[in-house]
């Protein structure tokens, strides 16, 4: 959570994971936060003094109970909101190897459930953050741009 003091806005980094299967759909969790209920990469927020990849490896543990021989930095977005002060950047890897054999719902209470999209399924789906273009890029084969400024929805 983004910690706010004396009005000072800090910046949050949260590590997002694409991991795709054989078949080339890619994994996505279903989160259900204050009512709401959206798909989003398996990932969460960066502890201090944690690499990203240990990052990466421990969300996919506690989201998934899956994990990755190693990761690939593929892109980086920010998204910033002064009236709600928040500023969060996001480290998008690539799961290399990932192994799904055991995959289940972890112990983050905000995940309810797990799925594989392709890049047409993708299109149709509420995902936040807004970089639905980028992951069906991912999900097609083709490099998305390394880094851009998202619009702030959420």
């Amino acid at each position: 959570m983004q910690q706010v003091k004396n009005n000072e806005t800090h910046i949050r980094i949260r590590v997002s994971v694409l991991a795709k299967r054989e078949d080339g759909k890619v994994c996505f969790v279903r989160h259900l936060k204050n009512g709401k209920r959206y798909w989003l990469l398996p990932g969460g927020g960066q502890d201090a003094f944690e690499k990203a990849q240990e990052t990466a490896a421990r969300e996919l543990q506690e989201e998934l109970r899956i994990s990755c021989k190693s990761f690939r930095l593929l892109f980086v977005r920010e998204a910033m909101s002064k009236e709600e002060n928040r500023h969060i950047q996001f480290m998008v890897f690539e799961g290399i190897d990932p192994d799904f054999t055991n995959i289940q719902v972890g112990i983050d209470k905000r995940v309810e459930g797990y799925d594989f999209f392709d890049a047409n399924e993708i299109a149709q789906k509420t995902i936040y953050p807004a970089m639905k273009d980028d992951i069906i890029a991912f999900a097609e084969g083709k490099s998305p741009e390394f880094f851009k400024s998202l619009e702030w929805i959420w």
